[in-house]
């Protein structure tokens, strides 16, 4: 059992939701039009190393089954606090679990993946699919396809342009990058640490465990600062926490992520953290140090 620094008190009720989701396709009927190629299944992207590639169109098909008042329940979910266990630990409520002792291991939305903080040899977790390539733990699926079904209703263009990836593709990025500052002079050292600024090192990045999503829109499909004045990246800024998403590396952050600002990159860590982290305006590791999941 993990210590932490104070109890946090909370409301003696907790809410059980039921969730019917059943997994379907993106949100929006995705074209590219600068993209030439007579193949309709799949649209060009670019990665954030600024590599072109491809994943799959969305449809129209709706998704169904969403989370029952999904609103109502996560204002419901944000009004209650922590309960205080009989020692003083923190007590959470799990998905599968119900509401149970918190953990660094047992929290598993509230994992802090980071250059200090790399993903723990023991760590487990369930992949599902999507769509097509597209993957994620399984415990986010229903989360992320819910905020994709909300957009769309909101008339807002908004698909997953990466999910998970495993530490392969990871290090491919982390070395294309390096390989691009040193074609630009700076020595492998230098390279390594501007790397690391913007992809994360192997082991670091929370794509590898699936609960980081990049997305993209239709009309402005890179990955640059620019996303986030679009109507997609502005819409994700105000409404992601009602689905239990955080914009991970905001531009005032910088200093506690010690990454540059990622307008287009959501982390998935549970509504009601979600919404305790935006209205505190804190860094998921502001936030884990503030509850005692890290120190």
């Amino acid at each position: 059992m993990r210590n932490i620094p104070y109890i946090r008190k909370i409301s003696a009720a907790v809410i059980t939701i039921l969730f019917f989701v059943i997994f379907s396709s993106f949100t929006a009927d995705v074209s590219n039009a600068g993209d030439e190629s007579e193949d309709t299944g799949t649209i060009l992207l670019i990665d954030e190393d600024g590599s072109e590639f491809r994943v799959e169109k969305a449809d129209d098909t709706n998704i169904s089954g969403i989370l029952e008042g999904s609103k109502d329940a996560a204002k419901k979910l944000d009004e209650e606090n922590r309960l205080s266990g009989t020692d003083g630990q923190v007590m959470v409520y799990d998905e599968n679990e119900g509401l149970k002792e918190a953990s660094f291991d047992d929290d598993w939305s509230l994992i802090l993946i980071n250059k200090q903080h790399v993903i723990p040899d023991d760590y487990k977790f369930e992949l599902a699919t999507i769509k097509g390539n597209i993957k994620s733990d399984v415990r986010v699926v229903e989360h992320v396809n819910s905020l994709l079904e909300a957009a769309k209703s909101d008339g807002v263009d908004i698909f997953i342009c990466s999910p998970y990836r495993d530490e392969e593709k990871q290090q491919k990025l982390f070395e294309k990058k390096v390989a691009q500052y040193e074609r630009e002079g700076y020595y492998h050292e230098k390279a390594v640490d501007l790397a690391s600024e913007t992809v994360a090192i192997p082991g670091s990045s929370e794509h590898q465990v699936g609960l980081a999503f990049d997305f993209v829109t239709t009309k402005y499909q890179r990955l640059d600062d620019g996303f986030g004045e679009t109507e997609a990246g502005i819409w994700l800024r105000q409404n992601a926490p009602d689905y239990g998403f955080i914009l991970r590396y905001p531009a005032d952050k910088v200093k506690e992520t010690d990454i540059g600002y990622e307008p287009w990159h959501y982390r998935y860590v549970g509504v009601k953290a979600a919404k305790e982290m935006t209205a505190l305006n804190l860094s998921l590791e502001e936030y884990d140090e503030m509850i005692g999941l890290v120190e």
